[in-house]
């Protein structure tokens, strides 16, 4: 159960963070409805008390390329199918100003970053905003909302201790 390691205000900040990243009502209700199913172990409990962060890495385990990416720093080709995923989930578009961006030359050209200012780009022409999140790892995650999600996200952030920026600054 969440609630034996997280606050209550925790736990409605991932669940807020689920609403605003999910695409549709019916996406988010079913990723609302898994987050509240976790169950953690003792051993979940003991690593993750006191560590709102954690919740962010359950968010993006339920919402993985539905309405979260997630993907190597490296790895430029998944990079491009899941935020062209996310944004089709979103009624948008995502070309990253070529014909073929799965195109092997295009990808051994472009890193992860640079890629990710190009999809912002394009997704703010559309009324959309392209987030990243710090994981401080080796890898990138994100995901799309409204540019009216913004406060909360800050709000958000600051709850579950973590540092989104959008996808013109990646992390």
């Amino acid at each position: 159960m969440l609630a034996e390691c997280f606050s209550e205000q925790q736990i409605l900040a991932a669940e807020q963070l689920i609403a605003l990243v999910s695409p549709t009502p019916e996406m988010a209700a079913e990723h609302l409805q898994a987050f509240r199913e976790l169950e953690l172990d003792e051993d979940d409990i003991e690593e993750f008390e006191d560590d709102p962060k954690q919740l962010m890495w359950m968010v993006k385990d339920i919402a993985d390329w539905e309405s979260v990416f997630y993907v190597d720093w490296k790895d430029t080709e998944s990079f491009v199918q899941s935020v062209q995923q996310l944004a089709e989930a979103r009624d948008a578009q995502v070309t990253f100003g070529v014909d073929d961006p799965e195109d092997e030359d295009f990808l051994e050209n472009h890193s992860v970053s640079q890629l990710m200012v190009l999809a912002h780009a394009e997704l703010q022409k559309q009324g959309l905003v392209l987030w990243n999140w710090s994981t401080l790892e080796d890898c990138y995650s994100g995901f799309i909302t409204t540019p009216a999600a913004a406060a909360d996200l800050s709000e958000i952030a600051g709850i579950l201790e973590v540092q989104f920026r959008e996808g013109s600054e990646p992390f």
